[in-house]
């Protein structure tokens, strides 16, 4: 049985998973445990926003194991360049890591504002370990200075790109960035909806996972 790895983004937890976790249980042995790679193999990995460069980052470190990605609101360089005018501008990474340095808590609660519609998941918050400040500090290191835009024209299995159009953490052109520079990539895109289209339209983000992987296991 093929092993289906959900890996989940920035200050949230595998819990953010768990209505595709109940619907593609039946059919793929699925975790969300990245060692499972090292001891797998028919490995699809579905990454979400910043959890989209450990999926690109696992192929790279365990490519014949892989046979597909799944990147969901995903991007190969987060902050806006020159050579980059799709990312985000520093000036609001900066805010945001403002208020994450702060007061933890507060922070968190204006980034679920910015990603979540629905706001019973902000219970989420509450169940999260707080990190210590130089893991908070390695996280916004990350995001500033991480750039895998080199990998993505030796990626040689199928790609599935989902992005929402009304994304305010990633923006729709940073996905068409990924679509135009994977050989063999699709791109959808979700009209009306925001940075977790797995939540805000569970049923169409599972049936367009679902057709990605019959087409593949075919």
């Amino acid at each position: 049985m093929p092993i289906l790895l959900f890996i989940h983004g920035f200050a949230t937890g595998p819990k953010i998973w768990q209505a595709q976790i109940r619907e593609f249980s039946k059919d793929f042995h699925v975790v969300t445990d990245i060692e499972h790679v090292e001891h797998g193999s028919d490995v699809y990995l579905v990454g979400w926003s910043m959890g989209g460069w450990k999926a690109l980052e696992l192929w790279q470190e365990h490519h014949q194991k892989i046979k597909g990605l799944i990147l969901v609101s995903a991007f190969a360089k987060y902050v806006r360049s020159d050579d980059y005018p799709c990312g985000t501008p520093m000036v609001l990474l900066r805010k945001l890591e403002k208020r994450f340095m702060s007061d933890y808590k507060d922070g968190m609660h204006y980034f679920y504002d910015l990603v979540f519609k629905d706001k019973k998941i902000h219970r989420l918050i509450d169940q999260l370990p707080v990190p210590e400040k130089h893991d908070v500090d390695r996280w916004f290191e990350k995001l500033r200075q991480e750039d895998m835009r080199e990998l993505l024209p030796r990626i040689n299995v199928p790609v599935l790109i989902i992005q929402g159009d009304q994304d305010p953490i990633v923006s729709p052109e940073a996905a068409e960035y990924l679509h135009g520079r994977i050989k063999d990539s699709e791109l959808r895109v979700f009209a009306g909806v925001g940075h977790a289209p797995f939540l805000e339209k569970t049923r169409e983000f599972n049936l367009t996972m679902r057709g990605f992987l019959a087409k593949n296991e075919n």
